[in-house]
């Protein structure tokens, strides 16, 4: 886990003692912002870790086959249920099943899996024998389970029960200390699976990726720095070039320069700085967004000493 924020190390310096534990573990935050990590981490560092690791998605699962999926079912159980099978919970004995965006549970199904959690049995469906199971609960959701409780969606028994401990974790806008090393660790990987030899990134790509509120989180991240690394040719540091041209939007300009204060002139001579770097090199380009004349440009260029 990259964690540079308070947050996130405050996080990591958790999991350990959490992972340790047996109690079930509900993750909350918005889509993308690593939840899905968290979780790894903790069977990865739990008692556990020799077993299996299994992730259901609830938000893709219909509630026709939400029983068979989550215990099984016997031969003839239904039509076309030539062999038995095997649930996910019984396939996650031993080890750990994350429940993925489980407020997308029906309510129905929510009942008989909280029935399997205090129970610790499971009974495939058209079979009468109960089986004994032992799993790890980690359950995740993008938003605060207590809303989906407050608004009737979510059972307030299985929140109880499934959040012993509860990991909120904040999205990427709220922790910017973090997005540089992230943005390094993807490129590090990139380097080695295409072979590029871009080095690092540029002050102002810096800046522009800092400064972007990354609504998607680190999945986002991770998928601009990919094609900005596609994008990118030679050697050298990635510029703001090569970087998703929708990441300049009225918002990041905002949160750029609350966080570069200085006079007037300070901030003019920087916004039409990141103006051009981001007009491909065409002071044309640069004028139109600005809004003035390519005279006015030229003439506070000069002014400004810009290059």
């Amino acid at each position: 886990m990259v964690a540079a924020s308070k947050a996130m190390k405050d996080i990591a310096s958790w999991l350990p003692r959490v992972a340790a534990a047996t109690a079930p573990v509900v993750i909350e935050g918005e889509t993308g912002c690593g939840k899905g990590r968290i979780a790894e981490a903790l069977h990865d560092l739990g008692p556990r870790k020799q077993g299996p690791f299994e992730v259901l998605s609830c938000g893709a699962l219909a509630e026709s086959i939400a029983d068979s999926e989550f215990f099984g079912h016997g031969r003839g159980a239904f039509t076309d249920a030539f062999e038995a099978q095997n649930g996910r919970l019984e396939r996650a004995n031993g080890g750990t099943l994350v429940l993925d965006h489980v407020e997308e549970l029906a309510l129905a199904v929510q009942a008989k899996l909280l029935r399997a959690i205090e129970d610790g049995k499971v009974q495939r469906l058209g079979e009468s024998v109960e089986r004994v199971v032992d799993v790890r609960y980690v359950a995740t959701s993008r938003g605060s389970l207590k809303e989906a409780i407050a608004q009737g969606r979510f059972r307030d028994d299985l929140y109880h029960r499934l959040s012993v401990i509860t990991i909120p974790v904040p999205p990427l806008r709220e922790r910017v200390e973090d997005i540089m090393p992230l943005a390094r660790t993807f490129l590090a990987s990139e380097r080695k699976r295409l072979k590029t030899r871009a080095s690092g990134f540029s002050e102002t790509a810096r800046q522009v990726l800092e400064a972007y509120s990354w609504p998607g989180n680190v999945r986002e991240l991770q998928s601009t720095i990919e094609r900005a690394t596609l994008k990118h040719d030679g050697d050298g540091v990635l510029e703001v070039s090569s970087l998703p041209a929708d990441l300049i939007t009225p918002d990041t300009v905002v949160r750029y320069f609350r966080s570069q204060p200085g006079t007037l002139k300070a901030v003019e001579r920087a916004y039409i700085v990141w103006v051009m770097e981001n007009s491909s090199g065409t002071r044309a380009e640069a004028a139109r967004t600005l809004g003035i004349s390519r005279k006015s440009l030229w003439e506070k260029c000069k002014r400004f000493g810009i290059a």
